[in-house]
């Protein structure tokens, strides 16, 4: 009720017109005065209260923006770190990976020349064995071709060749 007399006071207080010549810009400016006190009295404090909860909701934004940069630069700095881990592992699998085949290439290395040298001795004595055969037969053949015209058995011939030898 007190509001509402204080506004019609306000409203009516210089809301006469000026009866002389004379200018009303002091009553009308008293007037808006007056108008402007009673709706600051009226709604100022909800004005008050609407603007610094604004400034606060404002605030807790810009905080947590800064909070989520904040977090979001750690963050990154994590993975930076964890990208440099990773490729320091990376790096460290490769030189093991590169000396892994190093030994191997040495271990295959060594298998291959054991093996060349065990085929070569092979070869050797397969090399052998066919000369001794192929002496053999051409012995064989030779005695059969002279033994021919002699009449004598191969066996005795072989004890011939024993008793010279």
């Amino acid at each position: 009720m007190k509001k509402a007399l204080l506004i019609a006071l306000g409203v009516f207080a210089f809301a006469s017109e000026a009866a002389s010549g004379h200018t009303d810009i002091i009553p009308r400016t008293i007037n808006f005065l007056i108008f402007v006190a009673l709706l600051w009295y009226l709604v100022g404090d909800k004005v008050k209260r609407f603007f610094a909860e604004r400034r606060e909701r404002i605030a807790k934004k810009f905080q947590e923006i800064e909070n989520k940069l904040k977090e979001s630069k750690e963050r990154k700095e994590k993975l930076k770190e964890e990208l440099a881990q990773t490729k320091k592992f990376a790096e460290e699998i490769i030189e093991t990976a590169k000396k892994e085949a190093e030994l191997v290439e040495k271990k295959i290395k060594v298998s291959v020349e054991e093996e060349i040298k065990i085929l070569q001795k092979h070869f050797e004595e397969f090399k052998e064995s066919e000369i001794k055969k192929a002496k053999q037969e051409a012995v064989k053949e030779f005695m059969d071709e002279v033994l021919k015209d002699v009449h004598i058995t191969s066996e005795d011939a072989a004890k011939l060749v024993l008793k010279a030898a």
